[in-house]
C-alpha cells in the first residue's frame, strides 16, 4: 500500500505529467496508477520465482535423468 508521503509525491507526478504532455489530469492519474499497479503485480510474482524454480526441478528431477533439459 501506498503512504501518505508517497500519495503526495505522486499527485505532485500526476500534476507534473499533465502538464508537461498537455493532457488532462484524470488521464496522467489513469496512466501512472496503471502502471504503478502493473508493476506491484510484477514484484509479487517475481517473488514467487525462486519457489516455482524450485518446483520444476523437483518434478524434472522425479521425471528421472533422461528427460532433464540442459
Amino acid at each position: 500500500m501506498v503512504s501518505q508521503v508517497e500519495t503526495k509525491v505522486i499527485e505532485y507526478d500526476v500534476r507534473d505529467l499533465a502538464k508537461r504532455f498537455a493532457m488532462p489530469p484524470s488521464e496522467a492519474h489513469d496512466m501512472l496508477w496503471n502502471e504503478i499497479h502493473q508493476l506491484e503485480q510484477a514484484a509479487r510474482i517475481q517473488d514467487f520465482v525462486p519457489v516455482l524454480a524450485l518446483k520444476h526441478v523437483k518434478e524434472h528431477l522425479r521425471d528421472g535423468p533422461a528427460q532433464q533439459s540442459a
